[in-house]
């Protein structure tokens, strides 16, 4: 049973021609703003001991975080960037899973989706079909890949196995977007053909009007536009205003259409370029909001099918990876400190964690005297 990878959205326009979701500029930046935020956050292992739980500095994965993947190809902040923008334009991100002798991860190789399919066998399994494309596999040779071979952060899913991207399932919304784009594009062209109104004393037949409007209209426009016209013989030239309306309520139209991309991917608009109303303080919030409800989100889906692929199954049971949000979640420079200073205050850290998260290193054991 072959089952339709959904989630590859492509929208359809009038005129036959076809959108990729990232076409749309507020797509693009809000689908850019989480998948290279999460890509910039730091990836942490722990193991859970007598003592609790405690971080994991040696551990074979964060080599992969160092040197990269893709046999070196790709950083490894490059990876989680291009696997979260596969699953927020497609659904589904995917990777194939390389493992040495002892079964210890060494290597992720990216698959793109749109060369995917997904099966399931007459016994219930999963199977991935993958087209090669001269990376992960040679350029056209199919390779049947099973989960556990496989890394896949998915979009929320209506079955268990296939995620929905975001915009596949606003459809209306994303429909709309394009649309209102088209149009937008349809007013700016006509902009550069003025509308005019050309009145002659005289009847002409009307091989010549056709004639007249073609020869004026290519001088009013294209590369003629802005430049004077002669007129000869009584004719007359009056220009038509009817694009202003028109133009503001596209406008406007465009840009409720951005709000509304913004809260299929649940982003803030200012943090995507929509600047109305912002203010310095309610965007720093924002940016801690987003942190605390779609990063946070994104996050755990990333902390867990990367625990799923990395850990064997007595692994699992007391280890776990974790994506570190408390840089953004901190907020800026005076909260962090503010919230430093009861930590220190408290016992909860020393100074030397506190530096280390601000980016420092030690505090040395002997601290030099500054001159005044």
């Amino acid at each position: 049973m072959s089952l339709a990878a959904l989630g590859a959205t492509w929208l359809a326009q009038g005129d036959g021609y076809r959108h990729r979701p990232e076409a749309l500029a507020a797509s693009e930046a809000a689908i850019g703003l989480i998948s290279d935020s999460l890509s910039a956050l730091p990836f942490r292992v722990y193991q859970e001991g007598e003592a609790g739980r405690v971080e994991v500095a040696g551990h074979p994965f964060l080599r992969l975080t160092r040197r990269g993947v893709a046999g070196g190809r790709l950083t490894f902040p490059g990876f989680v960037s291009w696997l979260v923008r596969q699953a927020l334009t497609y659904g589904n991100g995917l990777a194939k899973i390389e493992s040495d002798g002892r079964g210890v991860v060494v290597d992720f190789l990216p698959i793109p989706w749109r060369g995917v399919s997904v099966e399931v066998s007459d016994a219930g399994r999963i199977i991935y079909v993958c087209s090669g494309d001269g990376l992960f596999a040679p350029r056209g040779q199919t390779v049947r890949l099973l989960p556990h071979e496989v890394l896949h952060l998915r979009c929320p899913t209506d079955d268990g196995l296939i995620g929905v991207a975001p915009l596949a399932r606003a459809r209306a919304a994303s429909e709309a977007a394009v649309e209102i784009d088209a149009t937008s594009r349809a007013l700016w062209k006509n902009l550069t053909k003025p509308a005019y109104v050309l009145m002659h004393e005289k009847s002409i037949s009307e091989g010549a009007a056709a004639r007249l409007k073609r020869q004026f209209e290519g001088l009013i426009g294209g590369s003629g536009k802005g430049k004077g016209v002669l007129l000869e013989e009584g004719l007359k030239f009056e220009g038509v205003e009817i694009q202003s309306a028109e133009s503001a309520e596209a406008l406007d139209s465009r840009r409720f259409t951005v709000e509304e991309i913004a809260r299929v991917f649940a982003v803030p608009t200012p943090l995507i370029g929509s600047m109305q109303g912002a203010t310095l303080t309610n965007v720093a919030h924002l940016r801690v909001h987003f942190a605390q409800s779609t990063l946070s989100t994104w996050a755990r889906r990333l902390e867990a099918e990367m625990a799923r692929a990395l850990f064997s199954d007595d692994e699992i049971e007391r280890m776990s990876i974790e994506v570190d949000l408390s840089g953004i979640l901190r907020g800026d420079a005076e909260t962090r400190f503010k919230s430093w200073d009861v930590a220190l205050r408290y016992g909860v850290l020393t100074v030397n964690e506190v530096r280390e998260a601000e980016g420092y290193g030690p505090m040395p054991a002997v601290v030099p005297e500054r001159e005044t």
